[in-house]
C-alpha cells in the first residue's frame, strides 16, 4: 500500500478518535455516553492500528477494504452527529 493511502486511513482513524472524545466531553452528564463514545473511538483506534500492521496492507488496499472502512467510518461520524 502506498504512503498516501496509509495516511488517509490514519487521518480517518484520528477523525473518529477526535469526534468520539469530543462527543464524550460535551455530553459527559448524559447516562451511557461512555459506551456510545467508545463505539466511535475504538474503531478509530483499530483503523489507525491496522495501518501499522504490514499483514493488513492487502486488505486496506483492496476495493472491499476501502468500501468497508469508508462505510463504517461514515456511519460512525453520522452517529456522533446524531448523538
Amino acid at each position: 500500500m502506498n504512503q498516501t493511502l496509509r495516511n488517509n486511513y490514519r487521518m480517518g482513524g484520528y477523525l473518529l478518535i477526535a469526534v468520539g472524545l469530543i462527543n464524550w466531553r460535551y455530553q459527559n452528564e448524559d447516562a451511557g455516553i461512555a459506551s456510545r463514545s467508545l463505539l466511535i473511538v475504538l474503531p478509530g483506534v483499530a483503523i489507525v492500528a491496522m495501518t501499522f500492521i504490514k499483514s493488513l496492507d492487502g486488505f486496506l488496499a483492496s476495493k472491499a477494504g476501502k468500501v468497508i472502512v469508508f462505510l463504517i467510518g461514515s456511519l460512525l461520524v453520522g452517529l456522533s452527529l446524531l448523538n
